[in-house]
């Protein structure tokens, strides 16, 4: 090996070294303990744990806890993650036209974002509060009776679903905003100047060049929401009867109510290979429109 490939080796080393030493101290290493956890029966406050083999899984296939929680998710993901990036999407296109004090909008649909999630959650407590809260008072205001927001078992889900679109729409918003940007304005006066209206500059200009940024924003948010768990347990702690007990939260409640941390593993590693045949797909999926 000449000293130049040499240098070039060691170069590469030291530059990579740094992110993957973090890579492996803080998301490779806790997987493989996290697998290896989901084999055993482990009581958190006696400390004995147990070899049981695939026994968590197993038990996973006839807990009805378990698939409680998955449908919660599958419904929590899917009402949050279109609907919040069309949502998104369509303020973008909005704004990127250069309507009055865009920065005055653009900058008030942000700052949900920056509020925490325990805060915003607090916030939603008093405006769902079925006594007090704002929103009960505004239906009663024209006549419509009060909504037990967060007591009924058919709405809390969507209804904290509302509080996560509420949050993140902004986030979106602004990745889209910054992927609008990057647009060349020559496709647009070429398009107008073949005759396409809005939609068909929607359609054959706007839409192609987002291709990479909607693919980015719809991994991130797919993410986001199979990991939720904040506005959860501040607002419903899982219920109703269970009602808003999504994976992320069972895990929490698995573990460390009733310290089973062998099982919760075995759950935590479910989702995480959900997670992941999701992104795959995803990425192969965007990878080959944009080709």
């Amino acid at each position: 090996m000449s000293k130049s490939a040499k240098r070039k080796k060691w170069a590469l080393l030291i530059y990579l070294g740094p992110a993957m030493s973090f890579l492996s101290v803080f998301i490779i290493l806790p997987i493989l303990f996290l697998l290896g956890l989901s084999f055993f029966k482990w009581d958190m406050l006696s400390g004995i744990y147990s070899f049981t083999g695939l026994s968590n899984y197993l038990g996973m296939l006839k807990d009805p806890n378990f698939y409680n929680a998955l449908g919660n998710t599958v419904i929590y993901v899917l009402g949050t993650v279109p609907l919040g990036m069309a949502a998104a999407l369509l303020i973008a296109v909005i704004i990127n036209r250069k309507i009055r004090a865009f920065s005055f909008y653009r900058t008030a649909i942000f700052m949900p974002v920056i509020v925490s999630l325990a805060a915003t959650g607090i916030i939603w407590l008093w405006i769902y509060d079925y006594q007090n809260g704002i929103l009960n008072h505004i239906l009663v205001e024209i006549g419509l009776g009060k909504v037990n927001w967060l007591g009924n078992p058919d709405i809390a889900l969507f209804s904290v679903m509302s509080v996560t679109l509420w949050k993140r729409i902004g986030y979106n918003m602004v990745i889209f905003f910054a992927g609008l940007q990057v647009i060349p304005t020559q496709l647009y006066e070429a398009a107008k100047i073949d005759g396409a209206r809005a939609g068909s500059q929607f359609k054959y200009v706007t839409w192609p060049n987002l291709l990479p940024t909607t693919s980015f924003v719809l991994i991130i948010n797919l993410i986001f929401a199979f990991r939720d768990f904040s506005q959860i347990y501040v607002m419903t702690r899982g219920g109703p009867i269970g009602s808003t007990t999504t994976l992320v939260y069972y895990i929490y409640e698995t573990a460390f109510n009733e310290f089973n941390i062998g099982y919760a593993a075995a759950v935590s590693m479910v989702l995480f290979v959900l997670v992941m045949i999701l992104t795959y797909v995803q990425i192969n999926y965007f990878s080959a429109k944009e080709r």
